[in-house]
């Protein structure tokens, strides 16, 4: 094919911006002269390179000269324009330790590369950084089959490497407060309801040496069949209809030779959406309320026993006038006696019912206000039931100070008693007050806390802020 009359080769044609700069370097003064005198496989590449729409490099000669299209010319970023004619070498002197072997493989060999999410420690802003690429090396021959030069086309993917990150980041802070908190929680997916997660608390209820992590609910815990929590199971998933169960029995074999327990429980199965909306599990939330219900039936037996006691009283009474005196004396010590028994009981039991209900409350998440926190206060994510209330999205509070949320800010004096609360969260202590606040949706009260969250080596990494609606005035 000719050159058009101006003399411009056929291959350096269009090309948009790079192609102007190309056709207008000073060649003649260049190592691989003028373009008129280029191979013909250059002159191909080159067509190729400055006509496609994406990112496209060729590096010629032993040098490993530097052309490229407008698609690539954002790759070397504060280094464009002055990249083009240099050899690779010098152009890419930060990275050459990474790429040099790669060229040089290419040459030698005559075998094309290709490469997915490669590190490339780039200079950027006068800074090296780390950058992530896919990007291939494919030789060019030339009429005598010997390798002239390397056809590059890649693009980056940084920001998708980083934002993977950054959401494994989020899904490990989230279990580590799943694995923390001190009801017991599972995940279970799909309709064999495989255990994707259980916490320490679940594991204590089940048998802390059983491994159910990846096993199927009657494979993991074989005693639960026939007991019907399955089959609730079955109805969640499908039907996509939460179930609330209370006071149920259960029995569990908690230990290998051990005997088969029972225990009581309450428990909540929410089923789990996927983003398309189908369900793809359950979450299970479970209290044990085993100590309760046997507070409530020791009571019921005191109170049956009080009365058959008293019926016995209250014939001697009647058949013994002489002893009438002490038999009353008897009665109101026996009485007093019980009175004390049964007030201790029920201490006992209420203290029971309310531990019980703040463990419950803890995970239940739609009638808590809740949230996530970093040391500093910085607020990381919210329910719904919280981010409802203040008529807000979640990324118009996420990166800000917590005391500086509508949640608070309409509130005079809120923010300071937030902001010493973080302090002391931070610094390892449950904080809990009640706070009265003025809200888009209008004044409410609460119950409020901020829980710290531990690691493993037992160091706060984050806090739990959690609120419970209350009556103005009540106790």
């Amino acid at each position: 094919m000719s050159s058009p009359p101006d003399g411009t080769p056929y291959f350096l044609q269009g090309g948009g911006a790079m192609g102007e700069r190309i056709r207008g370097f000073d060649w003649a003064n260049h190592p691989l002269g003028p373009p008129a005198q280029w191979p013909q496989a250059l002159g191909m590449a080159m067509a190729l390179c400055l006509n496609s729409s994406f990112p496209t490099a060729i590096y010629w000669g032993p040098e490993l000269y530097i052309l490229y299209n407008d698609a690539w010319s954002e790759i070397p970023a504060e280094k464009h324009p002055w990249i083009l004619g240099k050899p690779a070498r010098e152009g890419w002197s930060d990275i050459w330790d990474v790429v040099g072997p790669q060229f040089h493989q290419v040459f030698e060999t005559g075998q094309g590369i290709a490469l997915f999410e490669q590190m490339l420690p780039m200079v950027r802003g006068g800074q090296p950084r780390e950058t992530w690429w896919n990007y291939s090396f494919t030789a060019i021959r030339n009429a005598d089959q010997k390798v002239g030069g390397v056809f590059n086309q890649g693009n980056e993917i940084t920001a998708l490497v980083h934002a993977r990150e950054q959401r494994q980041a989020e899904l490990q802070r989230w279990r580590e407060v799943f694995r923390q908190a001190p009801a017991p929680i599972a995940v279970l997916r799909g309709p064999d309801h495989v255990f994707e997660f259980a916490n320490d608390a679940y594991l204590r209820l089940v048998g802390a040496s059983r491994d159910v992590v990846g096993k199927a609910l009657t494979q993991a815990l074989p005693e639960i069949e026939g007991q019907g929590f399955s089959e609730l199971l079955d109805g969640v998933y499908r039907s996509g209809e939460p179930y609330v169960g209370a006071g149920a029995t259960v029995r569990l074999q908690r230990s290998t030779d051990g005997p088969v327990e029972e225990r009581v429980v309450d428990f909540i199965y929410q089923p789990m959406h996927e983003p398309g909306g189908a369900i793809d599990g359950v979450f299970v939330l479970v209290t044990d309320v085993t100590d309760r219900a046997r507070a409530e039936s020791a009571l019921r037996l005191t109170n049956w026993q009080l009365g058959e006691e008293r019926a016995r009283l209250n014939s001697t009474v009647e058949a013994e006038q002489r002893a009438r005196t002490a038999l009353r004396r008897l009665t109101e010590t026996l009485e007093a006696q019980v009175a004390a028994r049964t007030a201790e009981l029920t201490r006992a039991l209420g203290v029971q019912s309310a531990i019980a209900d703040r463990l419950r409350a803890s995970v239940e998440t739609s009638l808590i206000y809740q949230g996530f926190l970093d040391v500093d206060g910085t607020v990381r994510d919210a329910n719904g039931t919280a981010l409802q209330a203040i008529r807000a999205r979640i990324d118009e509070v996420q990166g800000k100070p917590f005391w500086e949320t509508p949640w608070f800010s309409a509130t005079p004096g809120a923010p300071e008693q937030v902001r010493d609360g973080v302090r002391a969260a931070a610094a390892g202590t449950v904080v809990r007050q009640r706070l009265a606040l003025d809200l888009p949706v209008g004044r409410r009260c609460f119950d409020f806390s901020m829980r710290p969250v531990r690691n493993a080596a037992g160091q706060v990494i984050g806090i739990v802020p959690e609120a419970v609606e209350v009556r103005a005035g009540e106790d």
